[in-house]
């Protein structure tokens, strides 16, 4: 199972040596579970995957610093950055994107009857949606299953099969 997340234990993966796994670095913690990190585009079974996991926590009043919340639960610069060259060396192109948030527009469009603010990596991600080409984008922050155009779809109780891998959008704490 392949993850992309906001609330993992940065602490812990850092532990773990970064690899490189079809195309892009990963912590691979078991042979069954991998970390994907942020900005990084994968090949897998000929398809091209991009993927940026993070988003800021709606409910860190209840959260502990270490222990259910990590700071870097949000992108630093140099992610940011590496995201949009790894992009550009494959011509902006991908079949995939695997997100845990949503670019700008498409959580004003999905969620008009809730308040979500847009953030540093919201606004990122909206950069990246005008400039790639791609079939389908998939993100679970928002624990709704909802589909916007056929391309953007919100997963959390559904959980989808791409090959012989299957990506779940669900938040798991540390």
């Amino acid at each position: 199972m392949l993850m992309v997340s906001n609330h993992e234990n940065h602490d812990a993966l850092d532990a773990y040596p970064v690899e490189m796994w079809n195309g892009g670095k990963v912590h691979k913690i078991s042979d069954s579970i991998i970390h994907l990190m942020r900005g990084q585009v994968f090949t897998i079974d000929g398809k091209k995957i991009f993927t940026f996991g993070g988003a800021q926590s709606h409910d860190m009043w209840h959260r502990k610093e270490g222990i259910s919340w990590w700071a870097r639960e949000m992108p630093s610069n140099e992610e940011y950055e590496e995201g949009l060259r790894n992009l550009k060396k494959v011509g902006n192109k991908v079949d995939y994107v695997i997100t845990h948030c949503a670019p700008d527009e498409v959580q004003n469009s999905l969620f008009q009857w809730r308040h979500y603010t847009h953030d540093k990596l919201t606004n990122y991600l909206e950069i990246v949606r005008q400039t790639i080409t791609f079939d389908h984008w998939y993100f679970g922050h928002y624990h709704d299953d909802n589909d916007i155009a056929g391309k953007f779809h919100c997963l959390y109780d559904h959980v989808i099969e791409l090959g012989d891998y299957i990506f779940e959008k669900r938040e798991v704490d540390g």
